[in-house]
């Protein structure tokens, strides 16, 4: 059984102005950034399989596309460029 120690605090007070949605939403976005992050470093960490996977070409350029897409939007530009390098070569 574990203690009182063992779990973790977040430090979670909600007060009377606290907005449960609000909340929600936020954890939703920061969810999604998490799983982009994810999904860009896939990619780049594994171009030579992104290139040249069975996928349909219009499927994986489309899909990097709106990684990129997400990227620009949130004016990371280095991202962008990687992103773009590979969608390049895949048009080759």
């Amino acid at each position: 059984m574990a203690d009182e120690d063992d779990y973790m605090d977040f430090e979670f007070e909600p007060d009377d102005s606290w907005d449960s949605m609000e909340y929600v939403s936020n954890m939703g976005g920061r969810s999604r950034q998490m799983m982009m992050d994810v999904v860009y470093s896939s990619i780049i960490n594994n171009e030579y399989g992104v290139i040249h996977s069975l996928s349909k070409r219009d499927l994986k350029l489309g899909a990097i596309m709106h990684v990129l897409e997400f990227f620009e939007e949130l004016e990371e530009y280095e991202k962008c460029a990687k992103l773009k390098r590979v969608i390049d070569k895949i048009k080759k």
